[in-house]
């Protein structure tokens, strides 16, 4: 069943933007300003950051992990919005069940064998997001969802702020900053920026 509902997230983080692309493409020459745009699909590049308890190879108790993004959002009105964001971190990490406050140790510091600990391979996380703009240049989100790895799932609850410009030819340059906290694990910080085709 995990497997299953794996191969669904993984599916779904394909296919979303494939789909909004095919129905931009059905649109018959008609012309949208940017204030009747309502679908917007996203990549973004970014960097999650987890708090490691333990000092790793530069000396302090972060780790830092690159990670990306691909999101949909529709805009109900201008200033409210729903999505589906998914992301993915890169590298492998353990968290550490030895320490009050679960913090991960890097893979790459210590063996297996020394950690009592959950190894996540390249987690995908894949939430529902709600957003609402307050003002013109700025989006505060709310959501929740699974972050799926092949050793274990975790439910998650992710809080963001997007900062989106739009630009010439319906496209839109953001930066973004998410935190999720993992039920029943770890909470990471990310940073990224991104670029958006508005249609």
């Amino acid at each position: 069943m995990q497997c299953f509902s794996k191969n669904i997230v993984i599916s779904l983080f394909f296919l979303v933007p494939v789909i909004c692309l095919i129905a931009q493409e059905n649109q018959e020459g008609h012309q949208l300003d940017a204030s009747e745009k309502k679908h917007a699909i996203s990549f973004m590049i970014s960097h999650t950051h987890i708090k490691s308890g333990v000092d790793n190879e530069t000396g302090d108790d972060w780790i830092s992990s690159p990670s990306f993004a691909i999101n949909y959002n529709y805009w109900i009105t201008k200033k409210l919005g729903i999505g589906l964001h998914n992301d993915i971190i890169v590298e492998e990490f353990v968290i550490n069940k030895n320490s009050e406050n679960k913090s991960l140790t890097s893979s790459v510091n210590l063996k297996e064998s020394e950690i009592d600990g959950i190894k996540r391979s390249h987690p995908i996380a894949s939430a529902l997001m709600l957003s609402y703009k307050p003002i013109e240049h700025l989006s505060l989100m709310v959501g929740g969802g699974m972050e799926f790895s092949k050793e274990e799932n975790f439910s998650l609850v992710r809080l963001g702020l997007e900062a989106p410009f739009e630009i010439p030819g319906g496209w839109e340059i953001f930066g973004s900053f998410t935190f999720d906290i993992n039920i029943d694990a770890y909470n990471s910080l990310a940073f990224g920026f991104g670029i958006a085709k508005l249609f």
